[in-house]
């Protein structure tokens, strides 16, 4: 046997920290070792042990007295847990459970080599390389299935769906059962990092995904079904966390007790910092999780975790084989118990809701939001659930969207379509089909008070009514929701078989109807306009009259009006101008404010482009140009009309009329 010293086993312990337990396998049991494990037990283990269980006739009998922890293994199951912990292992890249016949396929590892053969979920391995797979157990067909690196298993099939037999050959090769580390950028700014094993690469793979998720507002840290790994992983991972210098307490009988300290990480999490756990967070999880409470690095969120404190050291004897001890009981930095009791979250959550609710909370920490309940929000809605909300000050559909977030709790943000259903309301809708049975959170920045709305969606889809009423126009057109507005409103026709010309440009005649009607001038006996292209009986004739009597618009000469010709950018400006009276307005510093646009100071209409810019009215061509001379199409003059109309009416107070 291998003598260690004292403080060669006070460093080898420290390197383990395991919560998965072999008893299942079968082992083989060497005679000679007896004295060695007793020799260990007596010197070692973490409590003292009286004669009695020291003096029993088997390992076996000895063992049955001890902590589950405790066990005895041959070196080839050894090798088996340490690629537990490092999330990998050698075979063919499978997960199989026990069936009559063989082993029924349940999962295909990504990295495994299966998943390039013909292998399929549902299938039976009845063979491995000639040897029956019939009877066996599931740890049985496991020893057939793994092996060295590049070696070849023979695989005899048996595909129920096609009740066919054959064979396939695959190639084992190292498998990695998960990744140590996961991570993603969740909406609204918030990290999200899952830790599967404290193992060798842990904190570096960590550091690796923060970087790569970015600046966030926010960390979500996932230990939920972390059963454990290396103590000194969890020293290192500890110290990602600002504010944890110790990272546990440990007491043995060799050892005394002692402080373990975090080894401080740079760079480091920034906080809020929620950590989740649930009751298979253990071991070395529940001593990050201790620590981070204790410290108050993080809020926990889920359930109690699993209850092992308890450390063991691995010892190799003569013989091979090895045993895995219980040398030392940790608790949290406080000297909170661990062993038995676990950790309880700082918010517990019904299982599988940890990561939404968490995520909520994050996002809803640091603003002060107006959260939307009521009978509305009670039922699950469907999946293409449409939001109406009335709101004030916004006129520009563009900057609506920029304040309203549609988030999937514990998902990404989703790309939604705001739609005017009139001159101060709104449809918010997914562009795409949400997920079933999810949770989301909508939140919308009023300009006075952010408010937020929680749902949940059913696995329905409710048929929609049709929303646009011209073919050549779809959600999402910078100018549907106006032209949506305008029609709805009476003030919009179209040009014919369900068409509204979006692109076509606006003749001057076409411009007289559009603003006579929205602002509701008489257009009943009105005198005759005086221009020869503009008779008695055409359909825009009365309109001509009324904005001419206005000022609103003039004929390009005495006595032509300019029947089919078609307005610029310039002259829309001026128009609008015109019929809403707009007047310059000075800004913060009492001065005038400066156009963008690199492409006006020449133009005869700068003095009106200046005041539509001002009242927020105007969007350029570009960023820098506004192109005055260019011609207006019908859906950019049904939306600088659209935007004039909003301004002109004001505002209403905020709410949400519908959700359906």
């Amino acid at each position: 046997m291998r003598r260690l010293s004292l403080l060669e086993r006070k460093n080898l312990w420290a390197l383990f920290l395991f919560s998965l337990v072999f008893l299942s396998l079968q082992t083989s049991v060497f005679a000679d070792d007896i004295d060695e494990v007793r020799d260990l037990l007596k010197e070692g283990y973490y409590v003292p042990l009286s004669e009695k269980v020291l003096n029993k006739a088997t390992i076996d009998e000895i063992f049955e007295e001890l902590d589950p922890y405790t066990v005895y293994f041959t070196k080839e199951e050894f090798e088996e847990l340490i690629k537990e912990i490092d999330m990998n292992y050698v075979g063919i890249g499978i997960i199989g459970e026990e069936h009559e016949d063989g082993v029924k396929v349940v999962h295909l590892f990504e990295s495994g080599a299966a998943i390039h053969t013909d292998l399929q979920l549902d299938d039976i391995i009845i063979e491995v390389n000639g040897t029956s797979l019939k009877g066996k157990t599931i740890v049985e067909a496991q020893k057939l299935l793994v092996g060295e690196p590049g070696t070849k298993a023979h695989l005899k099939v048996y595909r129920p769906s096609t009740k066919k037999t054959f064979t396939i050959d695959v190639i084992r090769k190292e498998t990695e059962i998960a990744p140590t580390v996961e991570s993603a950028w969740l909406g609204g700014d918030i990290g999200y990092l899952r830790l599967n094993s404290f193992n060798k690469e842990s904190v570096s793979e960590l550091k690796k995904a923060m970087k790569s998720v970015g600046q966030v507002k926010g960390w979500i840290f996932d230990i939920r079904d972390n059963g454990g790994g290396y103590l000194d992983a969890a020293q290192d991972v500890a110290g990602l966390f600002p504010g944890v210098e110790i990272a546990l307490i440990v007491r043995g009988q060799d050892l005394g007790t002692k402080l373990v300290l975090a080894n401080k990480q740079n760079p480091q999490l920034t906080k809020p910092i929620i950590m989740l756990v649930n009751s298979d967070s253990a071991s070395a999880s529940e001593i990050l999780a201790g620590a981070v409470q204790d410290e108050g690095a993080a809020r926990l969120y889920g359930q109690t975790t699993y209850g092992k404190g308890l450390a063991q050291a691995v010892f190799e004897l003569s013989s091979g084989n090895y045993v895995k001890m219980t040398v030392a009981e940790f608790f949290t930095p406080r000297g909170n118990v661990i062993e038995g009791v676990g950790i309880i979250p700082d918010v517990e959550t019904e299982i599988g809701e940890e990561l939404a609710i968490a995520h909520r909370d994050l996002l809803l920490m640091e603003e002060d939001f107006v959260e939307l309940s009521g009978e509305k929000f009670q039922k699950k809605v469907p999946r293409n659930v449409s939001i109406g909300i009335r709101l004030d000050g916004i006129f520009s559909v563009q900057a609506l969207g920029e304040k309203i977030s549609l988030i999937e709790l514990g998902g990404k943000n989703v790309a939604i379509d705001v739609v005017p259903t009139a001159f101060d309301q709104f449809m918010i809708k997914p562009k795409n089909l949400l997920d079933a049975n999810s949770r989301y959170l909508l939140m919308i920045d009023s300009g006075a008070q952010d408010y937020v709305i929680e749902f949940e969606t059913s696995d329905k889809i409710e048929k929609e009514e049709k929303e646009v009423n011209f073919a050549d126009i779809k959600i999402g057109d910078f100018f549907a929701g106006p032209a949506i507005v305008l029609h709805n409103e009476g003030l919009l026709k179209g040009i014919g078989q369900n068409q509204f010309g979006p692109y076509a440009g606006v003749t001057r005649e076409q411009a007289a109807v559009f603003f006579a009607r929205i602002l509701d001038l008489h257009t009943d006996e009105v005198e005759d306009p005086g221009f020869k292209d503009v008779q008695p009986g055409s359909y825009y004739y009365s309109s001509v009259a009324a904005v001419k009597k206005l000022g609103i618009m003039q004929g390009k000469s005495k006595d032509r009006f300019g029947t089919g010709d078609v307005l610029t950018r310039g002259e829309m400006a001026a128009l609008l101008v015109r019929a809403f009276q707009l007047e310059n307005v000075k800004n913060g510093n009492g001065g005038e404010a400066v156009l963008p646009f690199v492409d006006v100071k020449k133009s005869a209409f700068y003095n009106d482009i200046l005041k539509i810019y001002q009242a927020g009215l105007a969007s350029g061509t570009t960023k820098t140009t506004f192109s005055p001379e260019k011609t207006v199409t019908r859906g950019e003059f049904v939306t600088f009309l659209y935007r004039t109309i909003v301004k002109e009416k004001g505002g209403t107070e905020f709410a949400v009329l519908s959700v359906e």
